[in-house]
């Protein structure tokens, strides 16, 4: 009788020759990557119809080319001829269906091996614990899927399976222990491996240091404890689990015992632990993250956006997600920090703080993946335990928070996709976000955007980081004030110059602020820099492979060789010589990341400091480049002149500076 087809995933796909899918059976790899592809896409949906589209996108990673139909047929052909039976793969309206009989997968048969060695450990059987982890492992081929792209799909059922093998060799190792004999002494170099493989997954160590003492290196194995209490403790602030520190109390005892699996006496014999108990186990209670910075110490202003918040944040009901958004220094960060101090005693299960870098100069953006993986850390997640697929990742992070009352404080996003995946799902959590964009495209968040501080609170502040108590109500701190448009970072600027020079006077500080081509280098002290905050958003524009986002920075540019009060599209296009459409993109852009105003309808226009920056940046690579001759600055000089002369148009009011000269 001929013997059924079996198939191959538990490893790169492949096709049984024998049909047996077993050590010794002869495997036929599938040589074409596309008809991998196919395969593999096929049999995670065996018995089900896979469309033809989606297999479209799993053959061409997203990007089916115009003959991708035809080809696909030609693919399915092709593996028609591979398999035992054509009749297995056939042809519905809507797409593929491939036929699998029981036990013709060796994932299926792996699973058998899984839940027979699962049912053995709890019941203590070594030896069949033995027998059905060495039949499931002996399946393994590599990382299931392997070789094959991502949109095939199927991370989560590869993930699944990578972390049943990982069980597999924690049972196998709990029943070998429990036997003893001599197979403990080749123990050692395995689990050795396995601790350096997984440095964060306590199981392999509790059972090499097992392994290291009952073969009489009870140096070596207290040497093991003490590298994995290191490495807990500096990583993540908490003490290995209740089985390592049964072992190492076994060590410490100096108990060798006979290797048996009976129950743990005064030797100090460690009892198996139950299966999904390897790790996460605290040897202590561990204290709710408390991540929030300090909260701000000269804080002043904004009383409407405290009261906002506060409500916001303290009502009843779904979770609440608060963005405050702005320009560059305009005091998001403190504000934020500000009112979560505030509301803190309101979540008990922690306060979490993560700088997503959507701001920060010098440094990308955190992804989705990385924010997710640093938030689970941060709420205690062992690395090995978070998942790298995101959404997979954002799950568990849901999960974890459902139950909870935590405060998540998610510092300088980029973009509102970048936070999506970080929202908990819980009622009792709360999340304030800070951003230069508004993120209107983050469905039910109260939004609270900032401007410069009103003059009182601009001088309120200089005074009171400053320690010039005389200083509030002069016109010397008028003049600062208005030189640096009510900036709370400028602001913070001038009083870290004036609280380190007592010397320098706030009269002078105003003189040298007063000339714009300088005014930008007076700004800058220590760690504190109102022009790299500005470059952040401006460096990210220009570098960006978006055309919109490039066209924001030339735009940017341009605006620094004119100065006006406000500009329209029809200018700036002349300017920038990209044309209106593309003009009107780029404002927006500009306007998402703050770095210009729109007034009214149609009119942009920059904050003072914006504008200096804009001037610097025009000088050092001039804003009419490739895409916008010199004649086009001249042309939009020209016309604004003779607009003058005929009255008031949709771009027209002051006479550009400078057009004089021009």
């Amino acid at each position: 009788m001929r013997a059924m087809m079996r198939f191959g995933l538990l490893g790169p796909p492949v096709l049984f020759h024998d049909g047996h899918g077993r050590p010794g059976s002869e495997a036929r790899p599938v040589a074409s990557a596309k008809s991998r592809a196919l395969l593999a896409t096929l049999l995670l949906e065996a018995g089900r119809v896979v469309s033809a589209e989606a297999l479209e996108d799993a053959l061409w990673s997203g990007a089916p080319p115009v003959s991708a139909r035809a080809s696909l047929h030609n693919h399915v052909a092709r593996l028609r001829r591979m398999l035992d039976d054509p009749g297995r793969l056939r042809t519905v309206p809507s797409g593929y269906v491939l036929r699998l009989d029981e036990g013709e997968l060796d994932v299926h048969v792996f699973d058998g091996h899984v839940s027979a060695a699962r049912a053995a450990h709890t019941g203590q059987a070594w030896e069949r614990v033995v027998r059905a982890c060495t039949a499931a492992l002996g399946l393994w081929r590599g990382a299931p899927l392997a070789g094959l792209p991502p949109e095939v799909g199927g991370y989560a059922f590869a993930q699944r399976l990578c972390e049943a093998r990982l069980l597999l060799l924690e049972w196998r190792y709990d029943a070998e222990l429990a036997l003893g004999g001599p197979r403990l002494h080749e123990l050692v170099p395995e689990l050795t491996a396995l601790t350096g493989e997984y440095p964060l997954r306590e199981v392999y160590h509790r059972q090499l240091m097992l392994a290291l003492h009952r073969t009489g290196r009870q140096a070596e194995a207290l040497t093991v404890h003490r590298e994995l209490r290191n490495r807990l403790v500096g990583r993540l602030g908490i003490e290995p689990g209740a089985g390592v520190r049964q072992a190492h109390v076994e060590v410490l005892r100096g108990a060798v015992g006979d290797g048996g699996a009976g129950e743990p006496g005064d030797s100090g014999e460690v009892p198996v632990r139950p299966a999904g108990t390897s790790t996460g186990e605290p040897g202590r209670p561990v204290p709710p993250p408390a991540q929030l910075p300090p909260s701000p110490t000269h804080f002043v202003g904004r009383a409407a956006e405290r009261d906002g918040l506060h409500r916001a944040l303290t009502a009843p009901g779904p979770h609440p997600v608060a963005v405050i958004s702005g320009m560059a220094g305009v005091g998001k960060s403190a504000l934020a920090l500000h009112i979560a101090h505030q509301v803190a005693e309101r979540f008990p299960d922690g306060q979490v703080h993560l700088d997503l870098h959507g701001a920060t100069p010098g440094m990308r953006p955190l992804t989705p993946a990385q924010a997710l993986t640093a938030l689970l850390h941060h709420l205690g997640t062992e690395p090995c335990r978070i998942p790298g697929q995101p959404d997979a990742a954002a799950a568990l992070l849901r999960s974890l928070l459902a139950p909870a009352r935590t405060l998540v404080v998610l510092d300088g996003a980029a973009n509102a996709a970048q936070v999506r995946p970080l929202l908990p799902g819980g009622a009792g959590c709360a999340v304030i976000v800070t951003s230069r964009s508004p993120l209107t495209a983050l469905d039910g968040a109260t939004r609270f955007p900032l401007t410069p501080l009103p003059d009182e609170e601009s001088a309120e502040l200089l005074r009171g980081a400053s320690g010039r108590d005389g200083l509030q109500g002069t016109d010397a701190a008028r003049l600062l004030v208005e030189l640096t448009g009510g900036l709370p970072l400028a602001l913070r600027v001038l009083a870290a110059r004036l609280a380190a020079r007592r010397a320098l006077t706030p009269e002078t500080l105003a003189r040298q602020l007063a000339t714009a081509e300088g005014r930008l280098r007076h700004l800058e002290y220590d760690d504190l820099s109102v022009r790299r905050s500005l470059a952040a958003a401006y460096d990210a524009l220009a570098a960006s492979e978006r055309e919109a986002d490039r066209d924001a920075a030339r735009t940017l540019r341009g605006i620094g060789t004119l100065d006006r009060p406000a500009y329209g599209v029809p200018l700036l296009a002349r300017l920038t010589g990209i044309g209106e459409p593309r003009t009107e993109a780029a404002l927006d852009r500009l306007l998402d990341v703050a770095l210009l105003e729109e007034t009214t309808y149609g009119r942009y226009a920059p904050h003072a400091l914006v504008r200096d920056f804009a001037r610097e940046r025009a000088g050092e690579r001039s804003a009419v480049d490739t895409a916008g001759p010199a004649p086009n600055w001249y042309a939009a000089v020209a016309e604004q002149v003779l607009a003058a002369a005929v009255g008031p148009g949709p771009d027209q009011g002051d006479t550009p500076a400078g057009s004089a000269a021009a």
